[in-house]
């Protein structure tokens, strides 16, 4: 579609195109892929006695007297309605108009929402006549996202002015016929006029699908695209799949390797030594041994001649893996030399880790962002390893690889999601997923408990502590908030140091500290200097504290099962038997079940599906739009069936004999797609 300026459009002037800007909306194919976010459906009038108040409101009644100004502002209005059975209130804002176009005594339909603040009041309805909205019944209204200057009968206007300036060439279909035909696609010009305007349910959840598959299907083909075009790369940088060395490293190792570990650094030597870039993902669950999986690749780069490096979010994950890493490197007859690099180094220290980097002198470097500065230069960098990647962007990733020619990449995720997410979130990358933990770590004994049982929590806690083991307790807030219940950290923390004073030491964690003050709690914590560690959610990518056995979720209902997932998998990292202490404090359905869900599994896979259907398919006629993806109609969480059709079709177009013409022409769709939403939808 063409760049015309809103400006064209008639009736935009100098201020709506100042409002259209604040929603991003800048051309007419900006205001095109503006869809609704829901919809209204014009359902039959009820009764004022059967009103839903957590549902829009749509009653057909009598207006008792000429609406009314409540005060002397003259900026609500109000007045009284009735179906001859029952009456309600209705109040208007900046609606004076009002007072000169309605009749007491005229029959209207009106539709909108309860007031939540004044009881029996409707709020700022929209008024039709009954005639009027009796020919719109069964049919449906958008709602758009809006900015202040713009109402929704606006948006609507000027999206069906900006239809007129769209030649029927620019709704060329791009995909190839078989393909629509195959898989029962609306046709797209007539899904995008419909995502705007449908007539019926028919029509929405036709165009939904159309559109839906076109952004998952651009995406997919995309990436394939990237990925055919990474493997038509050669690489001289080519890891050797030595066994003698693998064993060699296998045998120092003070475990043995689970089958998925052994399974997942298969295939990523397989990449590594092919000749062509790797570029993959490991996934697992908290406590699976991604990092041992990470140290062999890195030892197996180092003995073909290669540096690695690996780029973690905290200084004390660094300080942690760089330990940990020596223990077991320096247990080999010719260990590879190990550095650190972190903010919090002196200039001097800096510059002389630099140069041991730039020298070859250091094998592997473990390091936060500080690895990121131009003054970081590798003599031969082969592997880069970036560890609970979600916490680095693309750039921050690309920065590191850019530091070394044609570089392999491996990310690490201890976040649990489906294979389809993952598909979206990693884009181009290959998924390794490791699938069962370590022999010897016992299960975490969960509980779910109500605020009636925080003494006997209290009492466990103490009696863990006794045993010389250490515990978490997880608030969701920091300070009091005036419109939310829930514990804070600030307050809290004085709370349990008072109460378990005399018994053992107490220390506070939030996100609003410095970095370095952060560390060094958390220092400390590792050392078994603190007993007690009250934080916010700060602590989910944490360090390993196998002495910590008990971890106290308060407030649980309020954070997302992978949040709490994530959370409990601060224990449980030894051969000591651990417990999660789930506090519900509300009472709701909804909280009851999710938390049933997290208290009777550990499995992180198991329960990120659960949390998905938990979710729901949402409104029937939402169109529910992810806030970290640039999809304009797909839902990642509930379009499943239609990214499987895309997913398919994407397979077809690759086995099928396309002509050069029909290729070219959709090649140059995808990458004109990719060039402009690849760095927001690769996260």
């Amino acid at each position: 579609m063409p760049d015309i300026s809103v400006k064209n459009i008639k009736g935009v002037g100098a201020k709506t195109t100042q409002y259209l800007d604040k929603l991003g909306i800048r051309t007419v194919n900006d205001l095109l892929k503006h869809y609704p976010v829901r919809y209204l459906e014009y359902k039959p009038p009820t009764k004022i006695g059967d009103i839903n108040k957590d549902e829009d409101v749509v009653i057909k009644a009598t207006l008792t007297k000429t609406p009314t100004f409540a005060g002397s502002n003259k900026k609500v209005l109000t007045a009284k309605l009735t179906d001859y059975i029952d009456v309600i209130d209705v109040i208007w804002y900046n609606s004076a108009y009002l007072r000169m176009t309605l009749r007491a005594g005229e029959t209207y339909v009106f539709v909108g929402k309860m007031s939540k603040r004044s009881k029996n009041t409707l709020e700022h309805p929209t008024i039709y006549t009954v005639d009027e909205y009796e020919k719109k019944i069964g049919s449906f209204k958008p709602v758009y996202a809006l900015t202040a200057g713009i109402n929704n009968n606006a948006m609507e206007k000027l999206v069906k002015s900006a239809f007129e300036y769209i030649p029927d060439m620019d709704f060329k279909e791009y995909l190839p016929q078989p393909i629509v035909k195959r898989f029962s696609l609306e046709d797209r010009e007539v899904a995008i006029k419909n995502i705007h305007n449908p007539i019926n349910k028919g029509s929405l959840f036709a165009a939904k699908k159309r559109l839906s598959f076109d952004d998952f299907f651009r995406f997919l083909y995309g990436m394939r695209l990237l990925k055919d075009k990474r493997l038509r790369v050669k690489t001289k940088n080519i890891v050797a799949n030595d066994k003698d060395t693998l064993n060699e490293i296998k045998s120092v190792l003070p475990f043995t390797l689970t089958d998925s570990q052994d399974n997942v650094i298969e295939e990523i030597l397989h990449d590594m030594s092919s000749g062509t870039v790797t570029n993959r993902l490991i996934q697992g669950d908290v406590g699976s041994g991604k990092t041992v999986v990470a140290l062999i690749c890195l030892y197996m780069a180092v003995r073909s001649g290669f540096q690695g490096v690996v780029m973690v979010p905290t200084e004390v994950l660094a300080k942690q893996h760089f330990k940990s890493m020596c223990d077991i490197l320096n247990k080999l007859d010719n260990p590879p030399k190990i550095g650190i690099l972190t903010g919090s180094m002196t200039k001097k220290e800096h510059l002389l880790t630099y140069e041991k980097i730039e020298n070859g002198e250091l094998d592997i470097v473990i390091g936060t962002h500080a690895l990121l500065v131009e003054n970081v230069k590798f003599k031969k960098l082969g592997l880069v390893v970036t560890d609970e990647q979600h916490r680095f962007g693309v750039r921050q990733r690309s920065t590191l690889s850019d530091k070394g020619e044609d570089v392999h990449v491996l990310v690490m995720s201890a976040t649990p999601i489906p294979r389809t997410l993952a598909i979206i979130l990693y884009g181009d990358l290959d998924i390794s997923t490791i699938e069962s933990k370590p022999v010897g770590r016992l299960p975490i004994k969960n509980v779910v408990i109500t605020e009636n049982d925080r003494e006997k929590a209290y009492k466990h806690i103490l009696l863990e502590i006794k045993k010389g083991h250490q515990a978490y307790i997880i608030c969701p807030m920091v300070e009091e908030s005036e419109n939310i219940e829930a514990e804070n950290v600030l307050d809290y923390g004085k709370k349990i140091a008072d109460k378990f004073s005399q018994n053992c030491k107490v220390e506070v964690l939030h996100g609003r500290m410095h970095q370095k003050e952060k560390d060094d709690i958390m220092s400390r914590y590792v050392n078994k200097e603190t007993d007690i560690l009250v934080s916010t959610t700060v602590v989910e990518v944490g360090v390993d504290v196998p002495n910590a056995t008990v971890i106290m979720i308060e407030n649980a209902e309020r954070f997302g099962l992978a949040t709490l997932h994530q959370l409990r998998g601060r224990v449980g990292r030894s051969g000591l038997q651990s417990y999660a202490i789930f506090v519900r404090t509300s009472n709701s359905k909804l909280a009851k079940q999710r938390l049933e869900i997290i208290g009777n599994s550990n499995d992180g896979f198991y329960i990120a599906s659960k949390d998905l259907v938990l979710r729901g398919p949402g409104e029937l006629f939402g169109l529910a739009q992810s806030g970290e993806l640039d999809f304009g109609v797909a839902d990642i969480y509930n379009d499943n069936d239609i990214f499987e059709m895309a997913k398919e079709a994407v397979n077809v177009i690759q086995c099928d004999n396309m002509g050069d013409d029909e290729k070219d022409k959709l090649e140059r769709e995808i990458n004109s797609y990719m060039d402009l939403h690849y760095k927001k939808l690769a996260l």
